[in-house]
């Protein structure tokens, strides 16, 4: 919706609403997986490389989560662990999140935030650097983690 200011300074300006903009994420989203649902990123060609791998040769912790969605989308899980399992192990704390946080700009009941102690931060940032190194591993069975 459109507000006047009343101080001059800016005349119009475009807010948002929150549950407004979180519809807009939530299409955008939607579309984003329909692409990635009928175009298959093991195509090359389809989607641009990982600029880590294009630039070092390495694997980041991201590599394959396209091809992991993609998967996942048409129902092969396992193969979707295959390209990244870190990525699958997350999604579920990704759909809560992002439950949680449309809940509340709708204005319904929406469970309490989970508190994550700061230990267990860093163990996921330690978590997924060993994940980082390890998949770049030329050793079985560590070579495995590579998508």
């Amino acid at each position: 919706m459109l507000a006047e200011e009343g101080n001059g300074a800016t005349p119009w300006r475009f807010r948002l609403s929150p549950s407004a903009a979180c519809v807009g994420l939530a299409l955008l989203g939607a579309i984003g997986l329909v692409v990635v649902y009928i175009v298959d990123p093991r195509v090359q060609g389809n989607y641009p490389i990982c600029p880590f791998l294009g630039m070092t040769g390495y694997h980041c912790p991201g590599c394959g989560t396209l091809r992991a969605i993609h998967q996942l989308l048409h129902g092969n899980i396992l193969s979707a662990l295959g390209y990244n399992p870190l990525a699958l192990l997350s999604l579920p704390f990704i759909a809560y999140s992002f439950a949680t946080g449309m809940m509340r700009a709708f204005g319904a009941k929406a469970p309490r935030p989970v508190f994550v102690p700061s230990h267990l931060i860093w163990a996921l940032l330690f978590g997924v650097v060993a994940f980082w190194g390890l998949r770049n591993v030329p050793v079985a069975p560590l070579s495995a983690l590579a998508p």
